[in-house]
């Protein structure tokens, strides 16, 4: 074969892509005509674009034209899962190329001011409790007119929009934000790559489901934000490939995550012990929350940090503690549903555990009431699926007298804190979690049932009643709850 003198201004495709020499002659280099392949002169991307390929590049490189039929394209978080060996080699970049947001999502995300309206009152009230969204990072990097326009940045302030927008009176919490928000969220999690973002989104979206009682929703809904956490890399074996984290500040959010998709995973299910939780069980090796005052201000001191195995201690944050709390949770509900009875200790030495925390919540000068909430569910768990019905024959075990002095003592100390109104009746709807509804319900129930209801105890009831209607303007959970209590009541007197 004969080859022309000319010579092209820049290397073929082949010898580019397999990183050989090529003398550039034309119409075919010598390499090419040596293994008898097609030769392609095609002029490069401007310096700084990203690798764009057509339909005879190699499938590994990618394309702009993600839609169009016979081109292959792949995209990071595909590559982490199929060979993610592959990345380590740090030779191959990625168009992140992110799909226009609909305009009728931001017409409901509304204007930059509305946006700011949205972040203070998440984090003025829900973020006092559930705190696992970087206060100083999500004003820094996301709450800008440069960024507030990406899909997955739309997707979580939308997320904090649904779930600080208070229901209004008789309508009921599907409304049309929910159904908005839930499918763009199935949308952006499958187009835009994978970011901490849609996880924090899917939380929120899991907690206003709890909130509200949406079920199973809310139960799937959790488990689709584990699945998110592990292939994003969180809550998974270190050995797992996964995006850099650069900043002290950027590990705790994703610890954070983590933790709160522990808890919600925990919490759904403690009216119905026996399903099995998207997360593993938390190791005693696995690290709490750093301080969340600090961490508000983008501040973290790795040498202030506190393994699960810690003893309890006033000085760790209210988010640590109540990240301990949900790990007893799931080994309450782990008791509850096994079918072997006949080892008491477990349930012994988880109530010892919990009453010993809730004594320290109790004891400290600015107590928490949504931690103390937490730990009176937990308890409550522990022990009611012991206490017989009323049409039930009795039997009086060690763990049936002990569940009615557990449901006595929290009687006694919601009635002796019906004037202060600190743990759960008569606080501001607007700043409470839902997790003491399901105590509440549980304490109801148990005097509902029980024959020797006392002036007191009526007095808690009707009290307890009272709090889920103002709290039902915030979690419509707690009309739910209210219906229930009308139906035990009336299966009671039949």
């Amino acid at each position: 074969m004969q080859v022309s003198n000319e010579q092209a201004s820049y290397v073929c495709r082949s010898c580019k892509i397999r990183k050989r020499k090529c003398n550039k002659a034309l119409p075919t280099c010598s390499s090419c005509a040596k293994k008898n392949i097609p030769c392609e002169y095609i002029q490069p991307e401007p310096s700084g674009s990203s690798i764009s390929a057509s339909a005879s590049d190699p499938w590994w490189l990618g394309s702009r034209e993600h839609n169009q039929p016979g081109i292959h394209s792949i995209d990071f978080p595909t590559l982490a899962f199929l060979d993610p060996g592959f990345l380590r080699h740090g030779q191959v970049e990625f168009e992140r190329a992110a799909s226009p947001v609909p305009a009728h999502i931001m017409h409901l995300l509304g204007d930059m001011d509305e946006m700011h309206d949205t972040a203070a009152r998440f984090f003025k009230h829900i973020h006092r409790w559930m705190p696992f969204i970087s206060k100083k990072r999500f004003y820094e990097l996301h709450l800008q007119p440069a960024f507030s326009t990406q899909p997955s940045v739309v997707l979580l302030l939308l997320s904090l929009k649904l779930i600080t927008t208070i229901l209004p009176a008789r309508s009921g919490p599907r409304s049309a934000l929910y159904h908005a928000v839930k499918y763009f969220y199935l949308e952006v999690e499958g187009s835009s790559g994978i970011s901490i973002l849609v996880p924090q989104a899917g939380i929120l979206i899991a907690l206003y489901e709890l909130g509200h009682g949406i079920y199973p929703a809310a139960f799937l809904s959790i488990g689709a934000c584990a699945r998110y956490a592990h292939a994003l890399g969180v809550g998974v074996n270190r050995t797992v490939y996964t995006t850099k984290v650069l900043t002290l500040v950027e590990a705790e959010e994703r610890r954070r995550l983590w933790w709160a998709i522990v808890i919600l995973d925990r919490f759904v299910s403690i009216g119905c012990p026996g399903r099995p939780f998207a997360t593993a069980d938390p190791q005693l090796d696995d690290l709490l929350p750093a301080d969340d005052s600090a961490w508000d201000q983008g501040i973290v001191r790795p040498d202030e940090f506190f393994a699960l195995s810690s003893p309890l201690a006033g000085h760790m944050s209210k988010f640590a503690l109540l990240c301990q709390a949900a790990r007893l949770l799931g080994q309450v509900l782990h008791d509850v549903s096994s079918e072997s009875t006949t080892d008491d200790g477990v349930w012994m030495q988880l109530d010892r555990t919990l009453q010993s925390m809730l004594a320290a919540a109790l004891n400290l000068d600015s107590p928490d009431h949504d931690q103390i909430a937490f730990v009176y569910s937990a308890l409550v768990a522990l022990h009611t699926t012991r206490l017989p019905s009323e049409r039930a024959i009795t039997q009086d075990t060690d763990r049936t007298r002990c569940a009615r002095a557990v449901i006595q003592q929290i009687t006694d100390r919601i009635s002796a804190n019906l004037v202060e109104r600190q743990c759960f009746a008569g606080r501001d709807p607007e700043d409470m979690s839902p997790w003491g509804l399901f105590f509440a319900y549980r304490v109801c129930v148990s005097h509902t049932h029980c024959p020797q209801e006392t002036a007191s105890s009526q007095e808690v009831v009707r009290s307890i009643k009272e709090a889920f209607l103002a709290i039902n303007t915030r979690w419509n959970v707690a009309g739910v709850y209210l219906q229930l209590l009308e139906a035990q009541e009336v299966v009671t007197r039949f």
